[in-house]
Parts: structure tokens; C-alpha cells; sequence
């Protein structure tokens, strides 16, 4: 079937009509007739998209595939009659040529080929295939039509046409052949994930035995060194956790392709519906094989289980399910607060400086003060950094005391921490 445009199918049924009724040309008119026009007026006046093709699947892979699906149309016509007699109008005239034009349309309800076209290079016509149907409107229906209009209501005619495809862009890539069929079944269900939970082990002023708290969805620290602290594991909650062949994909708005949690990761599944992970300092990108930082902030997981199949033909085919995905945060780690006297203090910790940390990223407070970040030398409530791991503080004007010190990067708030004037 070849696409077409709205006026070859008008086109066309026109010069159908005209043909049954032997009329000169420019007899039979696409338009509204006004008061004083004669002619049969055959007008489109509604558009519809057809719903049965509106999911019409894709001739190729292209993105977005709604541009290369052909637009399937359904369109709605008036038919009426204008014939003058002397200065009024000739009734018996419409009506028989009225009674012409529909019978024309009812004894050829489907067309095969619209009007040949040879400046655009169809010189036999477009090869098509719609329909052309009587509406059964009630008197009242068809009097609607023309209270809007500036004529009366006059004798007509309502006719479906369908249905009509409007040329889609062209496809740029096609999808793979079928090589080789078969059907596999799958018992176990695809993984899903549905919390992820993280401890978190901190330490309050006066106290010398640590706290825990658990964390949901799990924010968790990179490790300072080995072996890792039971703040660095997250544990996802979930089902389909079942064979061997799992991987969790971490997923970061800053990079361009998921990374795989790799061995250094820990990955391991402590039953079917629990996965646990321990965080590193780096993880390579799938596809390039590029090592990226991992730095405060959200992060994405996703569970990958692999199957194995035979096919026909003996060879082994892999099948990969996908579960959603589930957030958990990366927090930035203290790993000491020096004071140096004077409400200064320096701060270790991971990590506070990198590219992709924008100075609009980091915020560190003081109690519930914020703190401005400046390069030069420090005045009261200011910060700097003066090394990737290493920020330089002086607090504002307070009373001696413990404050909690929070640093927040890229919408992450630190573990708990204090410093003590």
C-alpha cells in the first residue's frame, strides 16, 4: 500500500462522483458552497486518527518509532447539492443529483487506486485501500451541521472514509532477521527490587561506644581503607534473586552508560530475596571499560540475572532479566575533625573536590549556620578546600559548646559528626 495525502483522496472520490454524474469539471467542488454557488460539494470537514493502527509497530529500530509508523486516519465528508432555477433554487435538481452522487459512492465502496499523479512520479495512480461508508446520522444529528452556518439547512449526505495513511519519515535502520525460532520457558521470576538499607555506625560527644542506626533507602560511605566498616554494605530486599549468574548495574546521572559492580564489589546473596554489596571507590563502565569515580550522591541499582539456553540447532543462547531500579545514597565520609584553635578546624574525609563536583554542590553548615565558600583566607562563617580530601573551616561567632557539623554534596548529608568550641 502506498501512503497518500488528505487531498488525493479527496481528489479522487471527486473526480468518482463527477465521472457518475457527467458533469463539466469544476462542477463537483471540495468546498462549502455558498448561497449563490452552484455544484455538488463533496467537503472534508473532520479528521480522525484510527485507533486500531495508532500502535502500529515500527518498520524499523528508530527512535522515536512513532515517526516511522505510518499515521492511520479516519476522515468525514458532506455531501450536499446547490441548483438554481431561475432566481430560486431547483429542488427536484439536488435531489437527483444528490441521488447519482450517492449511488455512485454505494456501488463503489472501495478503492484500489487514487487519480494518477505523474509529476510526483505515480504515473498509474497510488495503490490503496479504503473504504467509503454511509453515515447513519438522525435528522437532528444532520441539522447540527449547519446551525453554525450562515445558509439553511439543506439536503446532505455524511460518508466515512477509512482508512488513510499519512507517509511516515524515513526508516534509517532496520531490526535483525529471524534466524531461528523457539520457545523457552522460564520457572524462576524476573528479579525485582524492593528496599535497600544500609547501617550506619556513628559516634555522639561523651559516648565512647558507637551507635548504629539502619537507613532506608540505604546510604552508605565508601571504605577509608581495609577491611571495609559495616557503614560501606548496602543490602537490597526483592525477589528472583535465584542462580548464579547475578550482577547489580549502578546507574549515576553523571555518566552516559550503567557500571558494573565488579568483584572488588562483594556482591553477594544471602538468600532469594536479599542481595548485599559493598561500596568502592571506583566501578568501570560497562561498554568503554572506563573506571569512574564514585562520588557523594544518588545512585541507581539494577539486578541482572542470566540465564542459559539451548536452542534448536544446538547452540547456547543467553537470556538476561532486568529488574527495576531502586535508589540508595553514597554519603560523604568524615574521617577527622582537627581543631587548630580560634573556631578553625580541618576536615578529612572523601570526597570533597573533583571534577564533576560543581561549587554549587557542597555546603557545609555549622549548627544551623551556613557556611560560605571562599579561595581566599578564611574569615568568620567561611570554608575552603584545600585539597580533595580536605576542607578548612571557620566557624562564626558562638558560644563554646558541641555543634553538628553537616556537610551535604549534591543533595547527600554526611554521617553525624560534631566539633567542640
Amino acid at each position: 500500500m502506498d501512503y497518500t495525502s488528505l487531498n488525493e483522496i479527496t481528489e479522487t472520490i471527486i473526480q468518482l462522483i463527477q465521472h457518475a454524474i457527467s458533469v463539466p469539471n469544476n462542477f463537483v467542488v471540495p468546498e462549502l458552497l455558498t448561497k449563490d454557488m452552484e455544484g455538488i460539494s463533496f467537503y472534508l470537514f473532520h479528521v480522525q486518527e484510527n485507533s486500531h493502527y495508532k500502535n502500529y509497530p515500527p518498520a524499523g529500530i528508530d527512535h522515536p518509532p512513532v515517526s516511522i509508523t505510518p499515521m492511520g486516519l479516519n476522515l468525514y465528508y458532506q455531501l450536499t447539492c446547490n441548483k438554481k432555477k431561475g432566481n430560486g433554487e431547483d429542488a427536484y435538481e439536488e435531489q437527483r443529483l444528490m441521488s447519482i452522487a450517492m449511488k455512485a459512492l454505494h456501488d463503489q465502496p472501495v478503492l484500489k487506486r487514487t487519480l494518477p499523479k505523474p509529476a510526483l512520479g505515480y504515473p498509474q495512480g497510488k495503490d490503496i485501500d479504503i473504504k467509503i461508508a454511509l453515515q447513519t446520522l438522525t435528522p437532528s444529528e444532520s441539522v447540527q451541521y449547519w446551525a453554525a452556518a450562515e445558509s439553511a439547512a439543506r439536503l446532505s449526505a455524511y460518508y466515512e472514509v477509512s482508512v488513510v495513511f499519512l507517509p511516515p519519515e524515513t526508516v534509517k535502520s532496520v531490526s535483525g532477521r529471524v534466524l531461528t525460532y523457539g520457545n523457552f520457558i522460564f520457572t524462576d521470576n524476573a528479579p525485582r527490587l524492593t528496599a535497600s538499607e544500609s547501617t550506619l555506625e556513628y559516634l555522639v560527644p561523651g559516648d565512647p561506644n558507637p551507635r548504629q542506626i539502619k537507613i532506608q533507602p540505604a546510604q552508605a560511605k565508601v571504605p577509608a581503607g581495609a577491611p571495609p566498616s559495616i557503614s560501606n554494605k548496602v543490602t537490597f530486599y526483592g525477589s528472583g534473586f535465584t542462580g548464579s549468574n547475578l550482577e547489580i548495574r549502578i546507574i549515576s546521572p553523571l555518566w552516559t552508560e550503567p557500571a558494573l559492580a565488579g568483584p572488588g564489589w562483594k556482591v553477594t546473596r544471602v538468600s532469594e530475596s536479599q542481595l548485599e554489596m559493598t561500596l568502592q571507590s571506583t566501578a568501570k563502565l560497562m561498554k568503554s571499560l572506563v573506571p569512574k569515580d564514585i562520588l557523594p550522591g544518588l545512585y541507581s541499582a539494577q539486578v541482572c540475572k542470566t540465564e542459559q539456553k539451548t536452542l534448536p540447532n544446538g547452540t547456547v543462547k543467553k537470556f538476561e532479566h532486568f529488574s527495576n531500579l531502586f535508589p540508595f545514597s553514597v554519603i560523604p565520609r568524615i574521617d577527622s575533625v582537627i581543631s587548630g584553635g580560634s573556631g578553625v578546624f580541618t576536615i578529612k574525609g572523601y570526597l570533597f573536590q573533583h571534577a564533576d563536583i560543581k561549587k554549587a554542590d557542597i555546603q557545609v553548615y555549622s549548627g544551623d549556620q551556613l557556611l560560605s565558600q571562599v579561595t581566599a583566607a578564611l574569615t568568620l562563617g567561611t570554608f575552603k578546600i584545600t585539597a580533595p580530601d580536605t576542607i578548612t573551616l571557620k566557624v562564626s561567632n558562638l558560644s563554646p559548646g558541641t555543634y553538628p557539623l553537616r556537610i551535604l554534596i549534591r543533595g547527600v548529608e554526611s554521617e553525624p559528626k560534631w566539633i567542640t568550641l
